[in-house]
């Protein structure tokens, strides 16, 4: 990026046209001059004219802007000539200004000199409340410009005030973050086949997910959950639903499981939700119904996970409800022991990963490194942008002095965040199985004339510290007492995220208080009937 600075020129504007068209050959090799608003060879008088015209007073008889740019920008003599008229033109389109470009000290550079009063008498307003002709004008105008050009620009973030330097690294990370998200989303995006599908590759990365009408993500550094919608509105969970249901006709995988008396209801599910999107399919082909995309997406959707519980029960051989029960106990035994794994060797993933990223943001904050160093070179005064700083404090810290070694610290730890991401994906995988083996289980239930009554529970409502491996102790809905049930007789409903606690009606169940003592038995027929009615209660008063 070219940097600029202004400087108010006191006196007669003759001594700075001299210089800066190198009149009195003091050095300064002139590349290139233009003009605007007057002539080259005649600037001088014509400054003095206008200032004569209008009785201009004060001391500032003129501005000089110096604007520098880098030997990494690859520019001509004449592009650099071109962007600070194009400048001008655009700040002071009613002042008379030179644009001469020099070429010596090592690197192309400008100097312009600005008449203080422009055609119409009136001065240039050099305060920074004034977005155009203050000194921002000039800074943030040349940066655009000289970008159209190819020339790098260094990053515009701001930082709290602070004298420590991972408060400055945290700072830099939280306005990068975003940055860092819309990156991994635009790559995933195009890729996944849903939502669901586009969380879960997050969640591999490393990304904390939470889901719902607004989707927010969290990645390791940060303190709080970001909503991606917020970071560009194009992720909003309506616009994300609406790229993936107007995705071209798609070709159904074949079902290859064989029909059992146990899966007989799936399978029959699953082949209608088949037969039902390709006629569909075949029907609007050329045509565009927006109705009809919305109801195709959510069909695909079940399609294919009926079709992934079809497979489940064929994998696991399951045949009855007692196999679902030791299939999904299983399943959890494998996701505790997997998380102990996981929680186990967190920190040690975490300094990974950390220093991982470290080494990501020294190859990032190099470039800047270097311009801001080269700026800093040419001009005493020029201040380093706290990303230099913050450079040489990752420089520091992994004892490092170049981008080669950066990319070997990169290197190095690839083979254990390749791991870190297979344990999560293990996870991920083990844990998608047992919501489907819990649909599976909740629909038998369901169906089942034994469960008549039933009571719905968050997760958050399981006391695991009382609970036991064969049974949950769970704090019953809109009350203070507890209930310890078979874990047999609760199923997980993933898309809705809540437990359902399926009673027989004449079975006498224990009640415990909030000390998990035993204070008598009811039946799951008054059980059911006591929690609805202390819902009400509840809701009878918020109401009020």
């Amino acid at each position: 990026m070219p940097v600029t600075k202004r400087l108010p020129h006191l006196g007669t504007p003759k001594n700075l046209i001299e210089y800066i068209l190198d009149e009195k050959n003091d050095g300064e090799k002139v590349g290139y001059a233009s003009s605007l608003n007057c002539n080259v060879e005649t600037a001088l008088y014509e400054f003095k004219d206008i200032q004569k015209k209008y009785k201009m007073g004060g001391t500032r008889s003129a501005y000089h802007i110096i604007q520098s740019f880098s030997p990494k920008d690859r520019i001509t003599v004449e592009q650099a000539n071109e962007i600070g008229l194009r400048m001008c033109k655009e700040l002071y389109p009613n002042f008379q200004c030179i644009v001469s470009t020099h070429i010596d000290k090592g690197h192309i550079h400008n100097h312009i000199c600005v008449n203080a009063i422009n055609l119409d008498g009136r001065k240039l307003e050099d305060r920074l409340a004034n977005e155009k002709e203050g000194l921002y004008g000039v800074s943030d105008t040349s940066d655009r410009i000289a970008a159209e050009y190819g020339c790098f620009i260094m990053p515009r973030k701001t930082y709290l005030q602070s004298k420590n330097s991972q408060d400055d690294y945290y700072q830099y990370k939280k306005q990068s973050w975003k940055e860092q998200i819309e990156e991994q989303l635009e790559r995933l995006i195009p890729k996944c086949n849903s939502i669901d599908e586009l969380l879960d590759e997050l969640s591999i990365l490393g990304y904390e997910i939470r889901r719902g009408k607004h989707i927010s993500v969290k990645c390791l550094g940060m303190q709080r959950y970001a909503r991606i919608d917020t970071i560009n509105l194009k992720y909003s969970t309506s616009n994300l639903y609406k790229i993936y249901k107007e995705r071209d006709n798609i070709k159904l995988l074949a079902i290859k499981t064989e029909q059992t008396e146990f899966n007989s209801i799936i399978f029959q599910k699953v082949n209608e939700s088949k037969i039902a999107i390709e006629k569909s399919q075949l029907a609007a082909k050329g045509k565009v119904y927006s109705e009809y995309q919305k109801t195709k997406y959510q069909e695909i959707k079940r399609y294919y996970m009926l079709k992934k519980q079809l497979e489940y029960l064929d994998k696991y051989n399951i045949r009855d409800f007692e196999d679902i029960e030791t299939e999904i106990s299983i399943k959890r035994n494998q996701i505790k022991s997997r998380n102990v794994q996981i929680k186990k060797n967190q920190d040690k993933f975490n300094k990974i990963l950390e220093t991982t990223e470290m080494a990501n943001d020294y190859i990032r904050l190099h470039t800047v490194y270097e311009y801001a160093k080269f700026y800093k070179d040419q001009d005493k005064d020029y201040i380093l942008p706290k990303e230099a700083e913050i450079f040489l404090n990752i420089q520091k810290q992994l004892n490092i002095t170049s981008i080669d070694e950066a990319k070997q610290i990169i290197k190095d730890s690839r083979s254990e965040r390749i791991n870190i991401n297979k344990q999560r994906k293990e996870v991920l995988e083990l844990q998608r199985e047992l919501n489907h083996l819990e649909t599976i289980k909740e629909e038998k239930l369901s169906s089942s004339n034994l469960f008549i009554h039933n009571i719905k529970f968050g997760g958050n409502r399981i006391d695991y510290k009382n609970s036991k491996d064969k049974e949950f102790c769970v704090n019953l809905p809109y009350t203070n007492f507890k209930i310890h049930i078979d874990k047999r007789f609760t199923a997980y409903n993933e898309k809705h995220q809540f437990y359902t606690l399926y009673l027989v009606d004449d079975r006498e169940y224990e009640l415990y208080d909030e000390n998990n003592e035993k204070v008598g038995n009811v039946t799951g027929i008054e059980l059911e009937k006591f929690v609805l009615d202390k819902k009400k209660e509840i809701d009878s008063l918020y109401s009020k």
